[in-house]
């Protein structure tokens, strides 16, 4: 049933998102990867910070005029967005109401509540003890602080939580996403986990149709990737030569108009220790374009001009080293409206997308340079 289900989703993508007409819509030059984000209990501010800091740096003509400039990194940006929230009176009345809620409720009931389930415990509590008094008419929930529940509501999630010794932030709920968002004036968008092998089939479609993967790949390029696999290199090492060697080729595609990017010093300390210390690393190199030179500072490896089959060859790169996950195979700029939770449409070209690769932990599809 699933598989029907599929087959019949993919019947309806006979108009692919092209990369460049999404590029082209959003005024925004855009990466063909999504980009992780470390795991470090605070992931999705954090790929909200990247996001967007990196795409007002890039495209500084999206700043709005007298807009406060972002914090320096993402703890730092989740301290001000919260101190903007509290500040902000269609928030406070928005946690308000919410407040009110969780008090008019019979208390069993608030802990099948998701947003109320993931506070800490103390101020759990206290809302539960609240609740029951106003349930048993010892408390008239007209009398009840609420400036004050907002506060500390709020100080909450700006609270480190430790648990068996791993510090962490608790998640934001779509209130805070919302406001967040009209605060900040972005446009968030969550890419759906649950539509990711269909999201993954028309990126393949998309690219199909731009000849992006309608090249042929030359067997050498596979060839040298099973050479390297071979070679005698531990795990560790040969996924470290085709990470390097994916970067090189990505950096190619990534900026096409940037020649330091063609160029590799075969001198380089790096390059010695994660490609040419591995066998066959060299080889896959050079059959996916690169031409070995003699300089003045010593060897050079250069791509004089990128074959038309190079998307491809990171494609095989990708698969290689990523087999079966779908989140390093997919080309955001591919994705179509339907398969996204997009808030604050109308703000156009201030998008921040994301995709939630498991519990709290999130990837973010970064801008490139113009």
């Amino acid at each position: 049933r699933k598989e029907a289900a599929k087959k019949a989703q993919l019947a309806l993508l006979s108009d692919p998102v092209i990369p460049e007409d999404y590029e082209k819509e959003t005024g925004v030059k855009w990466q063909r990867r999504f980009v992780d984000v470390p795991d470090d209990g605070n992931c999705l501010m954090h790929a909200v910070w990247l996001g967007l800091s990196t795409l007002l740096r890039l495209y500084p003509h999206l700043k709005e005029e007298g807009e406060v400039p972002l914090a320096q990194n993402a703890v730092a940006f989740r301290a001000q967005a919260l101190e903007r929230m509290a500040a902000d009176k269609e928030y406070r009345e928005t946690i308000k109401n919410q407040l009110q809620l969780w008090l008019s409720v019979e208390c069993e009931l608030l802990f099948g509540l998701e947003d109320f389930f993931c506070l800490p415990p103390d101020f759990q509590g206290h809302i539960v003890e609240l609740n029951q008094a106003v349930q048993m008419g010892g408390h008239d929930i007209e009398q009840v602080d609420f400036d004050g529940l907002v506060d500390q509501y709020v100080r909450s999630l700006s609270q480190v939580q430790v648990d068996s010794g791993r510090e962490f932030y608790l998640p934001l709920g779509d209130l805070e996403l919302d406001s967040l968002c009209r605060i900040f004036r972005f446009r968030l968008q969550v890419v759906k986990t649950e539509a990711l092998d269909v999201i993954l089939a028309a990126s393949d479609q998309a690219h199909h149709a731009t000849a992006y993967l309608a090249q042929t790949l030359p067997p050498a390029v596979g060839a040298a990737v099973e050479g390297v696999k071979s070679g005698g290199a531990s795990e560790e090492g040969v996924k470290e030569a085709l990470q390097t060697v994916l970067l090189f080729l990505n950096n190619i595609l990534d900026n096409p108009s940037e020649p330091k990017f063609s160029t590799i010093k075969a001198s380089n300390p790096a390059f010695q220790r994660r490609v040419a210390a591995k066998p066959h690393a060299q080889d896959l190199l050079l059959a996916c374009g690169f031409e070995k030179e003699e300089g003045e500072g010593g060897a050079l490896f250069r791509m004089k001009q990128p074959p038309p089959w190079l998307s491809a060859a990171t494609r095989l790169l990708l698969q290689t080293l990523y087999p079966g996950d779908v989140t390093h195979l997919v080309d955001p700029r591919t994705i179509r409206s339907d398969h996204i939770y997009d808030r604050n449409q109308e703000l156009g070209q201030r998008v921040v997308r994301i995709l939630n690769v498991k519990t709290n932990h999130y990837q973010v599809h970064l801008p490139r340079a113009p």
